[in-house]
C-alpha cells in the first residue's frame, strides 16, 4: 500500500521535537511548582498541554499517517486534509498554551476549537482503518475509541471553561481531573497500546497472540474512563473511586502487555528499546500510585503531581521518543539517501543517530522522571529542579541527535556514528 508523502509524518514528527525543547524549559522552571503541590497552576496546565498535544499528539499523529497506509494497509483519503490537520493542531496548541498561561477562556476554546479540527482531519483519514483494515481491525478499534476519549475530553474542557467564564458553576477540581485521565489514559494510553501492539513484536522480533489481553485492556480501560468522568459531571466521589480503580486494573493490564511482548523478544535491547523499557516502568510506578492515591485523600495535589509526571512525562513522552527513533531514521533514509550522500553513505537507518548519545538520553529522562517525581513525593522543590533538569538535558540530547543527524547527511564522506 503506498505511504503517504514523507513531508506528512516528517513535519509532525519536527513540531514534536520543536515542543520538546519548549517542554524542557519549562519544566526545569516549573517542577518547584509541583513540588509544592501547585498542579492547577496555569502555568503548569500550560505545561501539561505542551507535552500531551505539543509532544505526544504531534507524534502520534505523525505515526498514525505513517502507520495506518503501511502497517494496515488503508490508504489516507487526503494529504492536503492531513497537512491542514497538522497546521491546525500546532496553531491549536499554541493558542492553548496561551489561553491557560495567561487563564483566558477565549484564547483556550479558540485553541481546542482548532485542536478539534486537527483531531477531525486525523481521524478522517485514519479511522476508517476499524473497518477496511483486513488485519487491522483490532488496532482500528482501540484508534477509535482514543479518539473518541479525546473528544470527550475537549468536551470536558469546555465544561470547565464554561465555569471560569462564569457561563455556569462546575466542580472544577473534578473535571480537570477526569480531563487529566482521559488525555493520559483514554487518547494517549490507548493510541500507544493500539500502534505498539503492532510495532513493538515487530522490532523485538517476539510474535504472538495478544488479542485477549488487548480486549481486556480496552475495555477496562473505557469502562474506567466513563465511571470517573460520570462521578466528575454528578459530583459523586465513590464513582470516582469506582473508576479509578478500574483504570489501575487498566493499567496493570497495560504493563503486563509489555512484559508479554518484551519476554517474547529474538532481538537485543538497543538505545529505542531501552526507551520503551523505561517508559513501561514508569507506567508500572504510575499505577502503583494511581492505587496509593485510591486508597488516600482524592484531593491530595501532592500525589496528583506524582501522577502526572510518571504518566506524562515518564511514560508517554519516554515512549514517544523510543518509538519515534525507530520510525524517523528509517523514514529519513528512505527518503533523503537519494538526495543526502551522508544517509547514502552510512548504508543503514540504523546508523543515521549515535548510539551512545541515545543510551545517554535514555539514561537522563530516567534520573529525570525518577527524581522529579520522588523529590515532588518529599515536598523538596530543590531536588525537584535538579531532577527537571537533568530530564531536560536528555530531551535536549534526543533533538540534538536528530539536527547531528541532519546536518551529517549532507554531507559527501560521513563516518559511521558510535
Amino acid at each position: 500500500m503506498a505511504s503517504p508523502p514523507f513531508r506528512v509524518p516528517a513535519a509532525h514528527f519536527v513540531a514534536s521535537l520543536s515542543w520538546l525543547l519548549v517542554a524542557a524549559g519549562m519544566l526545569v522552571w516549573l517542577a518547584p511548582r509541583l513540588a509544592l503541590g501547585r498542579v492547577f497552576d496555569p502555568p503548569v496546565l500550560a505545561l501539561v498541554h505542551v507535552v500531551m498535544l505539543g509532544v505526544v499528539a504531534s507524534a502520534i499523529f505523525g505515526a498514525l499517517n505513517q502507520f495506518v497506509p503501511g502497517a494496515l494497509g488503508v490508504p489516507l483519503r487526503s494529504v492536503r486534509v492531513a497537512m491542514a490537520g497538522f497546521w491546525l493542531l500546532q496553531a491549536g496548541v499554541v493558542l492553548l498554551v496561551a489561553g491557560l498561561w495567561l487563564w483566558r477562556g477565549v484564547l483556550q476554546g479558540l485553541g481546542w476549537l482548532l485542536v478539534f479540527g486537527a483531531v477531525s482531519a486525523v481521524s478522517y483519514n485514519t479511522l476508517r482503518a476499524r473497518r477496511h483494515s483486513i488485519h487491522g481491525k483490532l488496532v482500528g478499534l482501540y484508534l477509535s475509541v482514543s479518539h473518541s476519549a479525546l473528544g470527550v475530553a475537549m468536551g470536558v474542557a469546555v465544561a470547565r471553561i464554561g465555569d471560569t467564564v462564569g457561563w455556569w458553576q462546575v466542580d472544577r477540581v473534578s473535571l480537570l481531573a477526569a480531563h487529566a485521565l482521559l488525555g493520559a489514559l483514554g487518547f494517549g494510553t490507548l493510541s500507544a497500546i493500539g500502534v505498539a501492539s503492532r510495532m513493538l513484536p515487530t522490532f523485538l522480533l517476539g510474535p504472538g497472540d495478544d488479542r485477549r489481553w488487548l480486549h481486556a485492556q480496552l475495555a477496562v480501560t473505557v469502562v474506567g474512563l466513563l465511571t470517573v468522568v460520570t462521578g466528575a459531571f454528578l459530583g459523586y466521589t465513590p464513582a470516582m473511586r469506582l473508576g479509578g480503580g478500574t483504570l489501575v486494573a487498566g493499567g496493570c493490564l497495560t504493563v503486563g502487555l509489555g512484559v508479554r511482548w518484551f519476554r517474547r523478544r529474538h532481538r537485543a535491547l538497543d538505545p529505542a528499546l531501552w526507551h520503551v523499557v523505561a517508559a513501561f516502568v514508569a507506567q508500572a510506578l504510575a499505577t502503583v500510585e494511581g492505587t496509593r492515591l485510591l486508597v488516600g485523600a482524592l484531593n491530595d495535589f501532592t500525589q496528583w503531581a506524582v501522577l502526572l509526571v510518571l504518566l506524562v512525562i515518564g511514560w508517554h513522552v519516554t515512549l514517544v521518543i523510543g518509538v519515534m527513533s525507530k520510525i524517523l531514521t528509517h523514514l529519513s533514509y528512505n527518503n533523503l539517501a537519494p538526495v543526502m550522500p551522508g544517509f547514502a553513505a552510512l548504508g543503514s537507518p540504523d546508523r543515521l543517530l549515535r548510539r551512545d548519545w541515545q543510551g545517554a538520553s535514555a539514561a537522563l529522562l530516567t534520573l529525570g522522571w525518577c527524581g522529579a517525581a520522588t523529590a515532588i513525593a518529599r515536598h523538596a522543590p530543590g531536588a525537584a529542579r535538579v531532577a527537571a533538569l537533568l530530564w531536560s538535558c536528555g530531551a535536549t540530547l534526543t533533538v540534538a541527535n536528530y539536527v547531528r543527524m541532519l546536518v551529517r547527511g549532507r554531507d559527501s564522506v560521513t563516518r559511521a556514528p558510535v
